[in-house]
């Protein structure tokens, strides 16, 4: 198994014939930023707009799934051999090989998001994962280096040696292109997930709350976070009050059980288009591999990216992803970086 720098990810989405999106534009992204996933798709179509082709099987998915599971246990329990030590790794370690991430997106089925969420889930039980230590030495070379509170680090608010970022892809814009029953699949998928990215009408969904102002927002996440996710970010709200631009949210516990909410102000472009979604997924997971760090700097970053891509994609029906690969490679610091606000809780 193939194991680069110690970390393993494996991304489980949709798979399409024509066009840019699911594992086609995860795989291209995370593959270009240097790391290597593993790559599970979920469904066969044609293209984004014509649903022609199948859904994997259950017993295939089990069975792929399932495999993967055992091939890492098989790996623990080898290198575990006569070896009865406790390894702390600190935050700045790079060289940890218990590092799993998992990517999941588009599942049409109830039965799809419940076996991989329950394979997860398992072999999370099963594996021994080793929380990462951030020792005093560590807080203070973060703090001095760019004066930031620690309750914001990504390390301290989820375990960056075993996460799933779940984006519980059901529907936009007041369409639901999934079995319906499959948002009570994700509903109970909050309980596990570290971060789930939902759009503003999935969060409607999870939440069973219609959004009609900031404070139904700032209302769905806390109760998504009350689940058990250990970061919400809402990747677009669209206000009637302001149509020239859309809204991120981002929020999570701090050590107090107090919620930390912030919201990013993105320009709007005139421009309808496929994988957005799956693009700032994977540019986030990659970040927080990469860089770790300050959620919020992650965020913008991500979404600076992004900004490029999008813009130099209209008149496309697809993201132009080749064509801005060396966009995407990048450490996000193009231009003038999207600044967060904090929410008033």
């Amino acid at each position: 198994m193939d194991n680069k720098n110690g970390e393993i990810i494996v991304s489980i989405q949709s798979q399409v014939f024509d066009g840019f999106c699911g594992n086609n534009v995860g795989t291209f992204v995370l593959r270009r930023r240097g790391h290597i996933p593993k790559i599970l798709n979920t469904v066969q179509y044609y293209s984004k707009y014509k649903h022609i082709g199948a859904e994997i099987s259950n017993d295939t998915l089990k069975n792929i799934i399932n495999e993967f599971c055992k091939d890492i246990l098989f790996a623990d329990n080898s290198s575990n051999t006569n070896n009865h030590t406790t390894t702390v790794i600190t935050a700045t370690s790079t060289t940890n090989t218990n590092q799993i991430s998992f990517l999941t997106g588009y599942m049409k089925t109830y039965d799809c998001v419940d076996i991989v969420m329950n394979a997860i889930v398992e072999l999370k039980k099963k594996k021994k994962i080793e929380n990462i230590i951030t020792n005093n030495e560590n807080i203070e070379k973060i703090q001095n280096k760019e004066k930031e509170q620690v309750e914001l680090l990504i390390e301290n608010i989820i375990n960056l040696n075993y996460f799933w970022i779940c984006d519980p892809v059901m529907g936009d814009n007041g369409r639901v292109y999934v079995d319906s029953d499959v948002v009570k699949a994700y509903t109970k998928a909050t309980t596990y997930a570290d971060i789930i990215t939902p759009n503003q009408f999935e969060l409607e969904l999870l939440s069973n709350t219609k959004i009609n102002n900031e404070k139904d927002v700032i209302k769905s996440i806390d109760q998504l976070l009350n689940n058990g996710s250990k970061i919400i970010i809402v990747t677009s709200v669209r206000y009637s009050f302001d149509a020239s631009n859309l809204y991120l949210y981002v929020g999570f516990y701090n050590n107090n059980k107090k919620l930390i909410c912030f919201k990013f102000k993105i320009p709007r472009c005139d421009i309808d288009i496929c994988g957005t979604g799956d693009l700032f997924t994977s540019l986030l997971l990659s970040f927080i591999l990469k860089q770790k760090g300050n959620i919020l700097k992650i965020i913008s970053k991500v979404l600076n990216i992004m900004q490029h891509v999008i813009k130099n994609s209209v008149g496309s029906m697809d993201l132009r992803i080749i064509e801005n690969q060396d966009i995407i490679a990048t450490d996000g610091l193009i231009g003038d970086l999207i600044k967060e606000e904090l929410v008033s809780i």
